[in-house]
């Protein structure tokens, strides 16, 4: 695919695990009533965006921290230009001590956003603020800010992973910032986390597969799960259709914006740099 182009091949293609995992997190986001966007959560945006445009909508509106926006307008997915295009058509633009204060104790059950932690374990704890490294000494991250605050306010939670292995799913993460399943009585919290090889539940009884995604093995799972996560007799995830999959390539990520959070290194910054020359191409107002 040349640095110009937009289209995504075969359309006919069947879905590659990016693909896969946007089309399954929308799932969960269709019946929440306002979706939050993560900063620079490139898998949450598009299936946020997906979600909304399966819905024609009459479904979630976004929220954008970044742009300080809460919108319904219909939009490609973007990167580096995500705030200006979730400004236009905003229904509304608010100040964050706003957003905090008054209405995020409003959404409580009514709002959903997908969180890549930096670590999550068997109990669904999450850590987005420091691992350790191979020496044992913490590492520090920026973490995410209103994480507490969300766990409290967003049912089910739901966390995703582009790669899950056993340095990030784990079986007791190394700093709690957030446990989504304390936060509610027992047997009322719900933690769904969608990753490159499966899709998991959590709840008070502990965490269990519920899918595993086409072509990966049963050892494969075991492998890079906590032991203490059930992955016996699984179905496979199913795939998107045709129609979700034409909808996903050429109207809400035609840019392939979801591809970025799969790449690292060299490949990532010539991924990002590919993507930047797209999107300044673009013709925002």
């Amino acid at each position: 695919m040349s640095d110009t182009d937009t289209d995504t091949g075969n359309a006919a293609a069947p879905a590659d695990v990016a693909e896969l995992m946007a089309c399954t997190m929308s799932d969960w986001l269709l019946q929440a009533e306002v979706i939050q966007l993560g900063l620079a959560s490139a898998l949450n945006q598009v299936a946020a965006l997906l979600a909304q445009a399966r819905t024609n909508g009459h479904g979630p509106a976004l929220e954008d921290p970044a742009a300080l926006t809460l919108t319904r307008a219909q939009r490609a997915a973007f990167l580096s230009r995500s705030e200006r295009a979730a400004q236009l058509g905003a229904l509304r633009r608010y100040e964050a001590p706003e957003w905090i204060a008054q209405m995020m104790p409003r959404l409580a059950g009514r709002v959903r956003q997908f969180v890549r932690p930096l670590q999550i374990d068997a109990r669904g704890r999450i850590n987005s603020l420091q691992v350790a490294d191979r020496q044992g000494k913490l590492r520090r991250f920026a973490g995410l800010a209103g994480l507490a605050e969300l766990a409290e306010i967003a049912q089910p939670f739901l966390v995703y992973l582009p790669q899950q292995d056993k340095r990030c799913f784990v079986d007791a993460v190394d700093f709690v910032v957030a446990d989504p399943l304390a936060a509610h009585a027992p047997g009322v919290g719900q933690l769904v986390m969608v990753t490159d090889l499966a899709v998991f539940e959590f709840s008070s009884a502990g965490g269990r597969a519920i899918s595993r995604h086409p072509g990966v093995t049963h050892e494969m799972l075991r492998e890079r799960s906590p032991a203490a996560v059930e992955i016996d007799n699984l179905p496979f995830t199913l795939s998107p259709d045709a129609a979700l999959l034409q909808l996903l390539r050429t109207q809400i990520d035609p840019r392939r914006v979801r591809d970025i959070e799969f790449a690292s290194g060299a490949a990532r910054r010539d991924a990002l740099l590919r993507l930047h020359a797209l999107e300044a191409a673009c013709n925002l107002p």
